[in-house]
């Protein structure tokens, strides 16, 4: 019976834009409730769009908005301190260059894995803070803005910059920013001196620390970087987050691949980023999780959403060209991807949900 109801709902969606009140036309028609969280702010539906190059201009906040997803994250800031002094300037870097690849068992160009050159958002602070002020506007109970952030990494035998952490998030939260992710780049996997282990236990635990203890109202989130040193320093490093209070984790940065000069997803990210979340919340079972990497359909939505993710964050699917041609003819790329997402009749979110719920029984 309920898959007759969804086989009609995916037919008027497939013709019909979605609104902010398709969750609800879900649980009301199927019993099924698309509702998640992000920490502590509630989502009405588990889909957000990572932070890059469609997280930088407010016409693209607008139409994630109105494609129904749940929330975006922006583009990285690249913070400074109150005397525009900025210690990562280098990760203002333009990109030069962005590929869409494809895996060998993708031969119908289905799952788009993207490379690309550049780092975080190009613009100053002041530039910047024009940007997110303009775009949190568009915030409301509907639809989630979360900020991510690069400030001052230190080499092993150097300090903090404390003050363009504490500038830099103060400035945004008085715009009303709540959520911050850190941004720990996976371009960071060739500077030698500054991925040294101990180091990158420092960062993790040292600057949520530094940032919460100013800013008691915020939610801090370190994206937690898949780097070559085995799942028990992951689970490591996100120990450390905790001991710095950080209220939960990204899971998480892409690989760094040194053949190619480039972070890269696609499946092997999604099967790493499972694997660690499962052990993440055998071990800290409380700790809030956004997941990423690798998501092309709703299967794989709820395989991370049951591993132990709140919610994921999409771009590749988005970004990358998709060979394979879309199910949903109108609407821009935001909407084809959302219906794939969720209602494509063998791999989307809400089939996916109803198969497994008749075979728990």
């Amino acid at each position: 019976m309920n898959n007759k109801k969804f086989e009609q709902l995916s037919k008027y969606y497939l013709e019909n834009q979605f609104d902010n009140n398709f969750p609800t036309v879900i649980k009301d028609t199927l019993g099924i409730d698309l509702t998640a969280k992000y920490g502590k702010f509630v989502l009405k539906n588990p889909v957000l769009v990572a932070p890059g190059q469609l997280t930088r201009e407010r016409s693209q906040i607008e139409r994630i908005k109105k494609a129904g997803y749940s929330g975006c994250v922006l583009k990285s800031v690249v913070g400074e301190d109150k005397n525009g002094n900025c210690s990562m300037i280098n990760y203002r870097k333009k990109m030069t260059y962005l590929k869409t690849v494809y895996e060998e068992f993708d031969k119908e160009g289905a799952f788009p894995v993207i490379t690309w050159n550049g780092a975080g958002d190009t613009r100053n602070l002041e530039q910047y803070l024009k940007f997110a002020e303009d775009v949190f506007s568009l915030y409301n109970e509907n639809f989630l803005i979360v900020c991510s952030i690069l400030c001052h990494l230190p080499e092993p035998d150097e300090e903090i910059k404390k003050e363009e952490w504490i500038y830099t998030v103060g400035k945004l939260y008085q715009i009303g920013y709540r959520i911050f992710e850190i941004d720990f780049c996976p371009g960071l996997k060739k500077e030698t001196t500054l991925i040294e282990k101990n180091n990158i236990l420092r960062w993790y635990k040292e600057i949520p620390l530094i940032i919460k203890s100013f800013f008691h109202e915020i939610l801090v989130f370190p994206k937690i970087m898949n780097l070559d040193y085995g799942i028990d320093f992951q689970v490591k490093i996100v120990e450390e987050t905790i001991k710095g209070k950080a209220d939960g984790v990204v899971i998480g940065n892409r690989i760094f691949k040194e053949a190619i000069n480039s972070a890269w997803g696609g499946k092997e990210l999604r099967e790493r980023n499972l694997t660690l979340i499962k052990e993440i919340k055998k071990n800290f079972p409380n700790l809030s999780i956004s997941g990423t990497g690798g998501i092309y359909t709703g299967k794989h939505i709820l395989d991370y959403l049951e591993s132990g993710a709140e919610n994921v964050q999409i771009l590749s699917y988005i970004l990358g060209k998709v060979k394979k041609e879309f199910l949903k003819k109108t609407g821009d790329k935001f909407d084809k991807v959302l219906y794939e997402l969720f209602f494509n009749l063998e791999n989307g979110l809400i089939i996916t949900m109803l198969k497994r719920s008749s075979l728990k029984g």
